[in-house]
Parts: C-alpha cells; structure tokens; sequence
C-alpha cells in the first residue's frame, strides 16, 4: 500500500512536468504567431497611416494574432501554477518570485491587449489613423518591453531554482541566467533609447540565448524523468 502511495505523486510530478514542457511549446509557437511574424509584418510604429491600411488590408490576421494573445496570456496563468508546484520544494524564495513576476507579467500582458482591441474597432471606422490610433499602437509597444522586465526577473528566478534542482543541467541554468539579462538589457535600450550598436548587439545575441533556453527547458521536462 505504501509503495503504491508513492508511485502515484511520481506518475503526478511526471504528468506536471511533461504538461509544462507541453505549454512552453504552445507558448512559443502561438506567440511566434501573434507577437512575432503579425507585428512585423503589419505594424511599423514609425509610420500609423501605413500600419493602418496594413490592418485593414489584413484584417483577419490581425485578428488572429489579438486571439494568439489572449490564449498566450491563459496559457500563461497556467504555466505559472504548474511551475510553481514544481519547484516548491526548490527554493522558498526564488519560486514566489519566479511566481509573481510571471504572474505580473501575465496581467500587463491582458491590459496589452486592450489597445490592440482598440485598434481594431478603430480599423472598422474606415477612418485615417488618428491620434488615438497612434497613441494605442505605441503604447502596446511600448508596454511590451514592460511586462518583458517582469519575465526578465521570472528567467533569472528559474535560472537559480534550475540550478538548485537535480534534474537540470548547470548549463542550462546558466543560459536562462543570460536570457532574463538580455530582457532586461533590451528593455533598458529601447526605454533610455541607448542608441549604441555594441549594447543592441548584446540585447540582440541574448535574447537569441533566450529563445535557445526556454525551448531547452521544455524539451528536458518532456524527455527527462525527475530525480
């Protein structure tokens, strides 16, 4: 009976783990979706009446990127939980914050989506871009980079319990520890408005470490059993 008991939280940290990893790639691939390729390839801050024909020449992409979000956000709500029972018996301090910076970062991330919403019932006008129209689509740039400091905080957090957990890599750990300083040093450069090439370099280079950490971190939990 006693061994039964114990396989079952086993087959129970398993399933968790195996589902986190399965988030973190939803994740990736719905936000590459909505805050990757339908940004660049419809919005240009620098120029709303173009960014506005964009919108209306694509409406249903756009639309399918504010749905991207949104599940994006959910997804998030749910990562957060799963994670931080995951690490609970980690850490104490670095899992509440890893905790509440993901969490903070999940809720500016939904009052994003407002402007974007905005935005959508001002595309239905017909009318040319005006000042709120400008004024909501810089402001979700901008806000972008806010809820990026939160999850460049909830990366370094990971980072420490990653390293303080059996089941990870040292390496991994540490390039998680690069992607949250190459959020934050992104987030630094566009609010100071640093214009030096060697800073948006390294922003650029870490960022990309980033990217390579997460997607490392999800296939470990779906590949590795937990020690």
């Amino acid at each position: 009976m006693s061994q039964l008991c114990h396989v079952k939280p086993k087959q129970h940290i398993l399933k968790n783990q195996k589902t986190i990893g399965l988030l973190y790639l939803s994740i990736a691939i719905i936000g590459g979706f909505s805050m990757g390729y339908a940004p660049l390839k419809l919005i240009d801050i620098h120029n709303p009446p173009r960014t506005f024909l964009n919108l209306q020449n694509h409406f249903q992409i756009f639309q399918l990127s504010i749905f991207g979000d949104g599940l994006v956000v959910l997804l998030e709500l749910f990562i957060t939980v799963l994670l931080y029972q995951f690490f609970k018996n980690t850490h104490g301090f670095w899992n509440e914050m890893a905790k509440y910076s993901r969490l903070a970062m999940a809720f500016i991330m939904a009052i994003n989506l407002v402007y974007y919403i905005i935005l959508l019932h001002l595309i239905n006008t017909k009318f040319l871009a005006n000042n709120t129209f400008k004024f909501c689509m810089l402001a979700h740039f901008y806000t972008v980079y806010i809820w990026q400091i939160f999850f460049g905080i909830h990366m370094i957090a990971l980072a420490i319990l990653t390293n303080k957990h059996p089941m990870f890599y040292k390496t991994l750990s540490f390039l998680l520890l690069l992607g949250g300083v190459g959020y934050l040093l992104d987030c630094l450069v566009h609010f100071i408005g640093i214009k030096n090439n060697v800073l948006v370099s390294c922003s650029n280079i870490l960022l990309g470490v980033a990217a390579i950490s997460e997607l490392s971190f999800a296939i470990l939990l779906l590949l590795k059993k937990e020690k």
